[in-house]
């Protein structure tokens, strides 16, 4: 039997399924549900503390400010166990990186379910680290440095993992490098905010959002196996969504970063 999911070979994305390949669907739809109970949990348990970064930085229609209150309030929550159990943030943030490395492998053979969880433990993992240094005194310059550079390289296996995915798609891979240049150029230019010692502007798809997008995508894909649907044109069409998105946020920061520093 072959243990790699049977992917579709023609436009439609039709084919026929292994045993592991279904239980690679179960597996994005388990996550699905998951996500599900944890926002009705939030949703019963009222209002989450409010945390300053995400009161700074705001919500949008991709990830709304309540939602990322609730998941600040879980990871501190987190936060406190694991520092308990003597990790620090470094490792955490190294551990991050290798299950984005994971994700992207799992992702480039056609495993999405599978890919989405581990990408989903990764994204947890960035936001530990941050939580943790903060709760150890431990934050500093040099572990923001390195915290972002590991998401950057966390957020490319994964985009390479969805590039070996549509091997041979030359237009779906320009889809996965647009969405990916995007989300660097958003990253760029809070960085240049920052360095030109300006408030970053509002925007749409930051790290958050994007890691998001991309767990959710992929869960979707996988699922949608189960009741006979093709995997690539929601893959492809949530990618897409981002490409957008992150480019048009990019640009329009860019340009009102030029404006303050101009008036400035």
């Amino acid at each position: 039997m072959e243990l790699r999911p049977h992917r579709p070979t023609g436009p439609g994305g039709g084919g026929t399924f292994c045993p592991m390949s279904d239980l690679d669907a179960w597996a994005g739809a388990a996550l699905l549900v998951m996500a599900a109970g944890l926002l009705v949990v939030a949703a019963l348990c009222g209002q989450s503390p409010v945390h300053a970064r995400v009161v700074r930085e705001g919500g949008t229609i991709f990830l709304p400010e309540r939602v990322m209150q609730a998941g600040y309030h879980w990871i501190d929550r987190l936060a406190a166990r694991a520092t308990g159990l003597g990790l620090t943030a470094d490792a955490v943030s190294w551990i991050s990186l290798a299950l984005g490395l994971a994700a992207g492998i799992l992702a480039g053979a056609t495993w999405l379910g599978g890919a989405a969880w581990v990408l989903a433990l990764s994204g947890l993992g960035d936001g530990l680290d941050g939580a943790m240094a903060r709760r150890q005194g431990t934050a500093s310059a040099a572990g923001a440095v390195l915290d972002s550079v590991l998401d950057r390289y966390v957020e490319f296996f994964y985009c390479a993992g969805l590039v070996v995915y549509f091997a041979g798609q030359s237009l779906n891979q320009l889809v996965v490098l647009t969405a990916l240049f995007g989300g660097f150029m958003v990253t760029y230019s809070t960085a240049k905010a920052e360095a030109l010692h300006l408030t970053p502007p509002r925007g749409w798809m930051k790290r958050p959002e994007r890691i998001v997008w991309l767990i959710a995508g992929s869960a979707v894909a996988a699922a949608a196996r189960l009741g006979g649907w093709a995997s690539d044109p929601i893959l492809l069409s949530v990618v897409g969504i981002i490409a957008v998105a992150a480019n048009v946020s990019a640009l329009r920061r860019l340009r009102a970063l030029a404006a303050a520093a101009a008036g400035r």
